[in-house]
């Protein structure tokens, strides 16, 4: 996540600039895909004022405080935009259990669709690594959602085995995994 700290009406300290970028830095931890970050801190007459904004992938979040100090206005912005990233992860967990994800997955095979037959030289549109990481198969869907993509690569926590979870026409979603 990329930390943006700029201030109005008054001198960005070092000390200031370090909180400010660690209390956000800490965020990080309760939703995958954030991308930037800005804080902005200005005086206001007699107030100190901390504005912050969260752009990810999905959605964007923003909030500010403000107080007597400058560390207590930064504290309070980030338990906002703690408070909003919790409600954020907690609808799309909601969102996922109402679609009766996944009930009972099966194993099932991957058929690989290239080239027409005859073809040889099939066009490589876009090629793309990735790190899978150890999820059950909700949680996938969860990053899958919060990613905005419809589908999904990672290894499965329970078999240790990679699995793709993708989000069908239906709005359901389906399991793809190796036979046992």
């Amino acid at each position: 996540m990329k930390i943006s700290v700029t201030a109005r009406k008054m001198e960005l300290t070092d000390a200031i600039r370090n909180y400010a970028e660690e209390k956000v830095g800490k965020l990080d931890k309760y939703m995958d895909g954030i991308l930037e970050a800005q804080v902005l801190l200005r005086v206001e007459k007699h107030w100190q004022v901390a504005e912050g904004s969260l752009r990810a992938r999905s959605t964007d979040f923003t909030a500010r405080d403000s107080g007597d100090d400058l560390y207590g206005a930064i504290d309070g912005l980030t338990e906002k935009l703690e408070r909003q990233l919790r409600k954020h992860k907690t609808r799309m967990l909601n969102r996922r259990k109402k679609a009766n994800v996944i009930p009972g997955y099966e194993s099932g095979s991957i058929s690989i669709f290239g080239a027409p037959e005859g073809d040889s030289d099939a066009l490589l549109i876009k090629e793309k690594f990735l790190h899978l990481d150890r999820l059950s198969p909700p949680e996938a869907i969860t990053r899958m959602e919060v990613h905005g993509d419809s589908f999904w690569m990672f290894t499965n926590s329970e078999t240790e085995q990679m699995g793709l979870v993708y989000k069908r026409k239906d709005g359901t979603y389906g399991l793809i995994q190796p036979e046992l």
